[in-house]
């Protein structure tokens, strides 16, 4: 399927309603399993549809969701679009005060939740300031509000449909991960869903007909928008044995999950022989993947299939992506602190490197480039790049520069183009570890050491005050791990450090066993936890 250019994802879902009704659009896991058609999801659509007009959803209304995958997630998000309705969607799993926080800032009128997130939003006074109307999705008990069942049994079966909304009313409101602070609230237009999705077609993950199981909720929407088939485990796909049982169980041919998760399936799979037969093609993204990662998850699919890593964020996805037989080839300048390759950027995204700043950048010029293949600033122009964030000025100001009637964004991330035009990753700006020999960029650094037998990964910190701080190396070792091999690892990695004019201040490593990550793809590391960690260990105690 091509996607027209001024098309929009309600009109794209209903071309497949067209000329695809019988074809399976949705499967959902459990003893029983169901297998809905898009004729089917289109009805529970309408009926959703009808539903909230009655409730008082109107074009524009901000309304909460907080559902698990499957049926009636895909449904309501549908639902909520086609009426041009304003989905708000934060990570359930974000820690409370975020949670609470990241509400409060979108003002919902309206909230869309399971039981359990109906129990939250009372006990912890959840957007108390403005949600007017609660819809519970599940048996209502406690709370007073509306069921989304019996919305859908009493609507008016005539119910005249609304009007649709245009690409450049605002869609969705999207939130960061928080991985290197708190959440941003990132505004989304109808034009900017269709620009992701256009993105989305042409790296071929989903086609029509693909079954595709994937552990980051948005990507199931974007599945039954191009065709295929939404495959929803009944209990946690993060969980290696589910996920792979679901696989073969259902027939999945497309798989997206994180590095971490990726890892993990393979760890599953590899000891016990497993291969997924049924997979042709593995989409990850929300980290670089690792070239140890790689060779796992390449020896647990077929042969013949495709593995993708794309590089993107909640402000511009997709940016750039890479093949993983292509991204093998890079492996050994990896592992000589060259960086992460993320392939050539994707048709219609404009990626330039800019010298590092931490202040904002108001206006662009061309002096900012920095000179071809030299680490800057990722920076990106195109049509997938989301409004101001929310209610956040000062945090748009460091991230936003104005390129006349263009908006360019500030990723956040170092980087460089090769003379291949291909894109490399170096670590996050604010992540670089500033030393008296100059910046540590923890994408050079860490890879260099995460190749040591018996280490899961690294991870490159700064302890002390800016600008010179000292640099420790944090280590993750491969689980049962023990103190004599601790000893061997600690004296490898500095031996390792002290060869490398990059590496060699690098004195200091310890022990951490088990990395605090982000919540949404369990991958991303937290180092300024890890550095406040570090800084405790080094000031209580000798470092042994």
């Amino acid at each position: 399927m091509t996607v027209d250019d001024g098309a929009h994802l309600a009109a794209l879902f209903a071309r497949q309603v067209r000329t695809r009704p019988d074809a399976v659009a949705c499967v959902t896991g459990g003893r029983t399993p169901r297998a809905m058609t898009f004729a089917e999801l289109a009805a529970v659509i309408d009926r959703t549809v009808a539903g909230l007009r009655t409730a008082g959803v109107r074009p524009g209304t901000r309304a909460s969701v907080m559902v698990p995958p499957g049926v009636e997630m895909v449904a309501l998000v549908h639902a909520l679009l086609r009426m041009g309705a304003v989905p708000v969607l934060v990570d359930r799993a974000l820690p409370q005060a975020a949670l609470r926080g990241c509400l409060a800032e979108a003002t919902p009128e309206v909230f869309i939740g399971v039981p359990l997130a109906q129990v939250g939003r009372v006990a912890l006074g959840w957007a108390r300031q403005c949600v007017r109307t609660t819809i519970t999705v599940g048996p209502r008990r406690m709370w007073l509000g509306r069921t989304v069942h019996r919305l859908r049994a009493d609507a008016p079966p005539d119910l005249p449909p609304g009007p649709h909304p245009v690409l450049d009313d605002i869609a969705l409101i999207a939130y960061t991960s928080g991985s290197t602070g708190a959440p941003k609230g990132v505004p989304l237009r109808h034009a900017h869903l269709l620009a992701q999705v256009r993105m989305l077609e042409r790296t071929r993950p989903l086609e029509p007909g693909t079954r595709v199981l994937s552990t980051f909720p948005p990507f199931a929407v974007a599945a039954t928008v191009l065709g295929a088939c939404a495959v929803f485990p009944a209990a946690d796909a993060r969980r290696p044995a589910v996920l792979v049982s679901d696989v073969r169980r259902f027939g999945v041919t497309a798989l997206f999950a994180p590095p971490a998760v990726l890892d993990r399936v393979a760890r599953y799979c590899l000891p016990r022989g497993h291969v997924l037969e049924p997979v042709r093609t593995v989409f990850t993204a929300g980290a670089p993947l690792s070239h140890a990662v790689l060779e796992r998850a390449r020896a647990c699919i077929p042969p013949d299939a495709d593995l993708y890593s794309a590089y993107g964020a909640t402000e511009c996805m997709l940016v750039s992506a890479i093949e993983g037989r292509d991204l093998a080839v890079t492996g050994a300048a990896t592992a000589d602190g060259a960086g992460t390759c993320l392939g050539a950027p994707l048709p219609g995204q404009l990626v330039r490197i800019i010298a590092a700043t931490d202040g904002p950048i108001r206006k662009w010029t061309d002096d900012l480039l920095v000179p071809p293949g030299a680490i800057g600033e990722i920076t990106v122009t195109g049509p997938t790049v989301a409004d101001p964030y929310l209610e956040r000025p000062g945090a748009t100001a460091r991230a936003r520069i104005a390129d006349g009637d263009r908006a360019v964004h500030r990723t956040g991330d170092l980087g460089r183009i090769d003379p291949q035009g291909r894109l490399w990753f170096a670590g996050r700006a604010a992540e670089r570890v500033g030393t008296a020999g100059g910046d540590l960029c923890t994408g050079h650094v860490e890879p260099i050491f995460d190749t040591l037998r018996g280490v899961r990964r690294t991870a490159l910190v700064g302890v002390g005050r800016p600008p010179h701080r000292r640099p420790v190396l944090v280590v993750e070792p491969e689980p049962g791990t023990r103190r004599a091999q601790r000893a061997r690892i600690r004296a490898d990695a500095l031996a390792l450090a002290e060869r490398r004019p990059g590496t060699a201040a690098i004195r200091t490593v310890l022990f951490h066993y088990r990395f605090p990550v982000d919540v949404r793809h369990d991958t991303k590391i937290r180092r300024d936890e890890l550095a406040a960690w570090a800084t405790r260990r080094l000031t209580a105690e000798p470092v042994r």
